[in-house]
């Protein structure tokens, strides 16, 4: 899956929620969060301090706490649980309100545009190197290339502030978007190997990403990976992805299925197992046992920030609920 999907909907959120704030908008989100909390049962321990709330029990997808054990859960007043999930959806749609206006402000655009063509400058440019193309064509590129990843980054935000009604028309605008942006880039190219060069680096994007990261961790730790490394690990991490079917289960109409059950985190950390598992051989023959030990202590550190991203999320939303 895309990680930078759930790491940029938990800051892109709370961006929107600072920025809208900023706008004039803080004393209207008080109001209504505050209106949400008379409403809410005296009997019931979740708050909301200005902070992200914890979600009620049937909805939770931490597996432990005094709060959310079985017995609670099977005690609980449906009445109660209907009128908390009924909450959940109004905090979602307040806050995928101040996001979707924070996104469609001007600012909000060219603050998108600018991070996405950094981004696009960053994870592309050997390609872009590869392809040599000149000063006005590489802008070009990037443009294209730059708003396909932000598309998908800015994904996981829109389907999780979305009203369950709202889902399937927003992946479906996704979708029309991604074809549109590929077809450009096609006639962009105008070639049919370099076209399939595009294709073959823009499909193990997430891999280059995160082997940039790990060239900063390796060097930190005094473990630097040379070039060589790299590339394989770029092919290991793509393999395992593709063997354990996490493309099909967190990107596109997989998120749609996520996002309608709770415990996305619980789900999410157990895929990410089976994939470190998948690819545990491959990172052993590319790196020595130095660096596995540097590997693993990342990829445990970044899994541990999205299910924190996912949860805040959560908890904030109601959980996960089937859609209707």
């Amino acid at each position: 899956m895309k990680l930078g999907f759930i790491i940029s909907t938990a800051v892109g959120a709370l961006l929107a929620i600072v920025v809208v704030m900023g706008m004039g908008q803080l004393t209207k989100l008080k109001k209504q969060v505050a209106d949400l909390e008379q409403e809410k049962p005296a009997k019931s321990a979740t708050r909301i301090p200005g902070a992200p709330v914890t979600a009620p029990a049937v909805a939770s997808s931490r597996p432990s706490g005094p709060a959310k054990s079985g017995r609670a859960s099977a005690n609980s007043d449906p009445d109660e649980e209907e009128g908390e999930e009924d909450r959940g959806e109004e905090r979602r749609r307040v806050l995928g309100d101040m996001f979707r206006q924070w996104a469609e402000s001007d600012a909000g655009k060219r603050m998108q545009e600018a991070q996405n063509k950094r981004k696009a400058g960053r994870l592309f440019g050997p390609l872009v190197e590869d392809l040599a193309l000149g000063e006005e064509d590489r802008d070009y590129f990037l443009e294209i290339a730059g708003a396909a990843a932000g598309a998908e980054d800015a994904l996981w935000g829109e389907l999780m502030t979305a009203g369950d009604g709202n889902r399937e028309k927003i992946l479906e605008e996704w979708e029309a978007e991604n074809s549109e942006r590929s077809a450009a880039m096609k006639e962009f190219l105008n070639d049919d190997s370099d076209w399939e060069r595009y294709q073959n680096y823009e499909s193990r994007l997430e891999e280059y990403e995160q082997v940039q990261g790990l060239r900063r961790t390796m060097e930190g730790a005094g473990v630097p990976l040379t070039s060589e490394q790299e590339a394989q690990l770029v092919e290991v991490m793509y393999e395992a992805r593709q063997q354990t079917g996490m493309n099909e289960r967190w990107q596109g109409r997989g998120v749609l299925n996520q996002l309608d059950e709770p415990g996305i985190a619980d789900r999410l950390e157990t895929d990410w197992q089976s994939n470190q598992e998948a690819m545990s051989s491959g990172v052993n023959s590319v790196l020595s046992p130095e660096q596995v030990e540097a590997f693993n202590s990342s990829q445990s550190r970044t899994i541990r920030q999205v299910t924190q991203g996912l949860r805040m999320m959560e908890a904030f939303t109601g959980g996960g609920r089937r859609s209707e």
